[in-house]
């Protein structure tokens, strides 16, 4: 299984793209922060979200993990999800290092106090293709 921060940098602080259809048949997507664990990706939510309805109803996704300036750089895949309610506490504790760091702040405090309604998100990627147009985009100015 390919490791998806071993293509981008293990400290990336950029949140997954989730893509997913919704019960009318209408696509959508959502931004969570993720940890790579073993090759399967993790995110949390609260588990009233939305999303953890629309992904029990149909467990396939899309997704990516891309920064939005120049040069482009990312992997981008889909995957086969899985709702796991018992690792949501778990989950959140390692984004919020991840993301926030050690430091306590206001928003590590707000989404402590409201991990036992978190849920885990696991996706086990099926397919995914890494990209670097860093090479092709050289020389031009981003600004």
């Amino acid at each position: 299984m390919q490791y998806i921060e071993r293509e981008l940098a293990p400290d990336t602080k950029i949140p997954i793209r989730i893509g997913f259809i919704k019960p009318n048949g209408a696509p959508s997507i959502i931004s969570l922060w993720y940890i790579d664990i073993n090759g399967k990706i993790y995110c949390a939510t609260q588990k009233t979200a939305k999303i953890i309805h629309y992904l029990e109803n149909k467990p396939t996704c899309g997704f990516e993990i891309a920064a939005d300036q120049p040069p482009y750089k990312g992997s981008r895949g889909e995957g086969i999800v899985k709702i796991i309610p018992s690792k949501g506490p778990e989950i959140l504790k390692i984004l919020i290092k991840k993301y926030l760091g050690d430091k306590e702040s206001t928003l590590s405090k707000f989404l402590l106090s409201h991990s036992k309604n978190e849920i885990a998100i696991e996706i086990t990627p099926k397919k995914i293709f890494h990209y670097d147009y860093s090479k092709r985009m050289k020389g031009i100015s981003y600004e």
